[in-house]
């Protein structure tokens, strides 16, 4: 069977869900993420990007795997032989055993996404992330963590940014049930954008989730905020 073969078959019942045909797994196919994060909560984003036929992915992320219990020992991404190692090439290896048919690739600066994934686990990390997504054209969707809950946001291509939907508050380190939502979330919400799913026409939404239930609204943009300009 020819790699071409293999990976039609591999995808064939993906392609019978409701809205995303053979033109959506091409969508996803041709995709290229910017994952930026590589922690609990991306974990399950990175892995569920790989298995639904995402392209190519690109992982960002400076750290090192840790043996916390409460952290990357959490992320279904990572054995504990690989505690200590760079996350972003341990990442890679984990995705490319996964997944045959996806590039996993270092971001770097030569690097062209068409889309962005932010799992950062601190706030100032996800502005920064957000705005450079947002100043380049692309979609991209935030998942940031708090305790036993967190919240995900969604920006298509000229919705309200990250800025406009997040609300400031204490943030804590997401515990390990919490980060996996998340990162499914933020991965789901992503896929729906790439695959041209997302409801709705230059319209974004805030999902946040808090002991387990999520509620979902609108995002709004705020008066004078300049992300109307950018797209």
């Amino acid at each position: 069977m020819s790699s071409a073969d293999a990976e039609g078959a591999r995808f064939a019942s993906q392609r019978l869900l409701p809205g995303l045909g053979p033109e959506g797994q091409e969508l996803l196919r041709e995709a290229r993420v910017h994952v930026v994060g590589a922690g609990a909560a991306a974990g399950p984003a990175l892995l569920q990007l790989s298995q639904a036929g995402v392209g190519t992915i690109y992982v960002d992320d400076g750290a090192d795997v840790d043996g916390a219990r409460d952290g990357d020992a959490a992320s279904w991404l990572y054995s504990p032989g690989q505690v200590g190692q760079p996350r972003i090439f341990a990442a890679i290896e984990a995705l490319r055993a996964a997944s045959s048919f996806v590039q996993v690739r270092a971001f770097a600066t030569d690097a062209e996404p068409t889309a962005t994934l932010v799992c950062a686990q601190r706030e100032p990390v996800a502005r920064i992330a957000a705005d450079r997504a947002r100043r380049a054209g692309l979609p991209h969707v935030v998942a940031l963590g708090n305790g036993d809950g967190g919240t995900v946001v969604t920006i298509p291509s000229g919705a309200p940014c990250f800025r406009c939907a997040f609300q400031p508050g204490a943030t804590l380190p997401p515990r390990p049930g919490a980060a996996a939502a998340l990162g499914s979330l933020a991965a789901v919400e992503l896929l729906l954008v790439v695959a041209r799913l997302f409801p709705g026409s230059g319209t974004g939404r805030r999902i946040d989730l808090a002991e387990g239930w999520p509620s979902v609204q609108p995002t709004v943009r705020t008066l004078g905020c300049d992300c109307q300009n950018v797209y």
